[in-house]
């Protein structure tokens, strides 16, 4: 009996995490959206990957390897706690995990960041600069708005803040790249190793 009690209580614990908010404080806007599995638009391009062969997980430390989700792709939203995001993607269910320690925000502000119920007007951008968003590159000339539409945002803990002309992000665990700006323009884009095993885990927790 008190295995079965045991067991139960894990699956409680399983369900809360796949229907309610988990701890996560979360703004009405954003509540809203989980409560009524709102359908919305990513806002940037995001690589996810396979954990263990089936886990489709996305870092916010935005690597640039994997799978691309376009921006302004459809999505679900599905559930929420105070580490993750599950949304469903082409039907497939998609883990977006924060790291805050590298992020420096929480989970509702990213679910802010990276969802919209509106489209990104790519309109807006130049030709070049929507052939890289496209690809999720970046070329000399780009605006800092379309690098993080095309990149997604460097990690805080290395670029504090976007108003710097300098974005270091990890093109994977082990490689570095630096962003470079000149009067809001990209100039150079330079890999670089990283000195340090960074972000993901890999685990889904």
């Amino acid at each position: 009996m008190k295995k079965i009690l045991v067991m139960l209580i894990s699956l409680v614990g399983i369900m809360s995490f796949l229907t309610g908010c988990g701890g996560a404080k979360l703004s009405p806007e954003v509540q809203k959206n989980f409560d009524t599995q709102a359908k919305l638009y990513t806002t940037r391009n995001m690589h996810y990957n396979l954990y263990r062969g089936t886990t489709k997980l996305i870092d916010t430390t935005n690597y640039q390897v994997g799978i691309l989700i376009p921006v302004n792709s459809e999505v679900t939203m599905k559930a929420i706690n105070a580490k993750q995001i599950v949304f469903i993607y082409k039907g497939q269910e998609i883990i977006l995990r924060n790291i805050q320690k590298y992020t420096g925000v929480d989970i509702s502000t990213i679910a802010q960041q990276y969802f919209s119920p509106n489209k990104v007007n790519l309109q807006s951008f130049t030709a070049d600069e929507q052939k890289a968003i496209k690809f999720a590159k970046v070329v000399p000339g780009m605006s800092k708005k379309a690098v993080l539409v095309s990149l997604g945002t460097p990690p805080a803990h290395v670029t504090p803040t976007t108003d710097m002309d300098q974005w270091k992000y990890w093109k994977n665990r082990w490689v570095t790249f630096m962003v470079n700006f000149e009067n809001g323009k990209t100039t150079a884009v330079k890999d670089a190793p990283a000195s340090t095993h960074h972000g993901i885990s890999f685990s889904v927790n």
